[in-house]
């Protein structure tokens, strides 16, 4: 499986999520999400909220959600703030996960990619 991260933390963090089984490939924002997209061919996307002074993730949700439906792509905003991820999935984002918790429900966040 192939995930691409938007997030500007995990570029320098990719420690995090290397023990998972799936080949992530990361941005540091999501500016150009839709290019980004169309260039990475993912069966999933990982969204983070606030990435400096770039795009917000609810933003690049809507955006994503323009060319792409819910079964073409699912989108897991990833944000350390439950706030923030409920602003993510209220603009199209399949659902969303406190970053934090992400290595322990993977498994689950597989199967909502896979379903």
């Amino acid at each position: 499986m192939r995930i691409l991260v938007f997030d500007d933390d995990l570029v320098h963090h990719r420690e995090f999520l290397a023990p998972l089984a799936a080949d992530f490939v990361y941005r540091a924002h999501a500016d150009n999400a839709v290019a980004d997209v169309l260039e990475v061919k993912p069966d999933a996307v990982f969204m983070d909220y606030s990435m400096g002074r770039h795009l917000r993730g609810e933003d690049a949700v809507k955006l994503l959600r323009e060319v792409w439906d819910y079964d073409a792509l699912p989108i897991i905003g990833i944000s350390s703030d439950a706030h923030c991820n409920k602003a993510m999935c209220r603009a199209g984002a399949t659902e969303g996960l406190v970053k934090m918790s992400v290595p322990d429900r993977f498994d689950e966040i597989i199967g909502w990619c896979t379903s």
